[in-house]
């Protein structure tokens, strides 16, 4: 995928998740971005594996105060919550700058990153809405 196809999805992603979250699933995105970034990663990616994305990995870190997971595409780190945080970035972050994420650590990384069982209907939602506002 290229980065301006990439950037015009994870636009989108981010203003379904916020006008539909509930819907999509009140129990993993009620409080969106809070407490989100996990769910609406794998969920992310998924739509972006569907679509033909390659080297997709979500990633994973702690620090003081909570944790928070993002996807990076080839280096590209693609997060649309960090603005749950009250020292967070934009909500939608698409860029190489690590500055905000390496305070996360240890960085786990999953190179299959993807929806379970679990978020299989809520999945099949959010690409329903993504599909409808093409």
């Amino acid at each position: 995928m290229k980065i301006d196809e990439i950037k015009k999805e994870v636009v989108k992603a981010r203003r379904i998740f916020e006008q539909h979250h509930d819907y999509i699933s009140k129990t993993y995105f009620g409080g969106f971005p809070t407490g989100s970034c996990g769910c609406s990663a794998d969920i992310l990616a998924e739509y972006f594996i569907s679509k033909g994305a390659k080297n997709i990995e979500y990633v994973y870190g702690e620090r003081v105060g909570g944790s928070h997971g993002w996807l990076e595409l080839d280096g590209l780190i693609i997060d649309i919550t960090a603005d749950q945080f009250e020292d967070g970035i934009e909500s939608i972050f698409i860029s190489y700058n690590r500055d905000f994420h390496e305070q996360f650590s240890p960085l786990e990384r999953n190179d299959k990153p993807g929806v379970n069982a679990v978020l299989r209907d809520p999945y099949n939602k959010f690409k329903a809405l993504m599909e409808a506002h093409a």
